[in-house]
């Protein structure tokens, strides 16, 4: 993994454990439903979003800000009707079901961006030996 991805993958798990701690510390709840709701928050809400704007968008073909809030908007569309369409065919709405549907949302995005870019590569790579 790139030096700079581990960078901001590590700062951003440490923002997200002080946020928890403060959130634990400043309310009523446990420290354990505290990292519930802000890694479960960020698991729902952001993830499967960043994972499919990387699926819809190449590297450089948008800027950060726009990715990060491309994210939060995939997310909130995505979610909610995988979830709604388990229940139409009979799947129970529970906290498991709900995030094996997230979970596999974020294989299947993750699946075509790494065949994506596999092509891509190899693609590359034809050119510069031809």
């Amino acid at each position: 993994m790139n030096n700079k991805w581990s960078y901001g993958i590590g700062i951003s798990f440490a923002v997200l454990v002080v946020l928890s701690f403060v959130l634990g510390v400043a309310s009523s709840l446990t420290l354990l439903e505290s990292f519930r709701i802000v890694f479960g928050s960020v698991y729902v809400l952001f993830l499967p979003g960043f994972v499919l704007s990387f699926a819809f968008f190449p590297d450089k073909a948008i800027d950060w800000i726009e990715r990060i809030a491309l994210s939060f908007a995939l997310s909130i569309a995505v979610v909610p009707l995988a979830v709604f369409y388990l229940n139409l065919i009979g799947v129970r709405i529970n906290l498991l079901n709900s995030f094996l549907t997230v979970l596999g949302v974020l294989v299947v995005s993750g699946a075509i961006v790494f065949y994506r870019r596999k092509n891509e590569f190899g693609r590359f790579q034809n050119r510069l030996v031809r």
